[in-house]
């Protein structure tokens, strides 16, 4: 459903009912900074930030589709891609340096963060075009 002004309505908005953002944002964020204390291993602290991240990019995209929120459409893809390198590291495919996954989980973080930006400028929710 569209608002007056073409835009996607609110209420469908994970990010605005507390049950649902708890489940997908803020779970995985507490589970990821727990796994940076509690553990010393770096495959431990990857493969729980790869799982964090993937989730909230498929929760990202999933919103999207639901309510068009133009920073989940940006912040989507940009936590599957954090979550695909975060997990190379944990594997050991990529070879890491002494701060490489630190800086991976924060790059895909602070760029996560930078996609609110956009709904600054250009508004929250998606346009679409009305079939009239």
């Amino acid at each position: 459903m569209l608002n007056d002004d073409g835009t996607a309505k609110a209420p469908k908005d994970w990010t605005r009912k507390p049950a649902a953002a708890l489940i997908w944002w803020c779970v995985p964020i507490a589970l990821g900074v727990s796994a940076d204390f509690l553990t010393s291993s770096s495959r431990i602290v990857a493969a729980v930030w790869a799982v964090a991240f993937a989730w909230m990019g498929v929760g990202c995209l999933l919103n999207a589709r639901r309510c068009h929120r133009l920073h989940c459409y940006i912040s989507g893809p940009v936590l599957l891609v954090g979550a695909l390198a975060v997990g190379l590291l944990g594997v050991g495919a990529i070879t890491p340096g002494p701060h490489t996954l630190n800086n991976t989980i924060s790059i895909t973080s602070v760029l996560a963060l930078f996609s609110f930006v956009p709904e600054v400028i250009w508004g929250r929710y998606g346009r679409r075009k009305r079939l009239n």
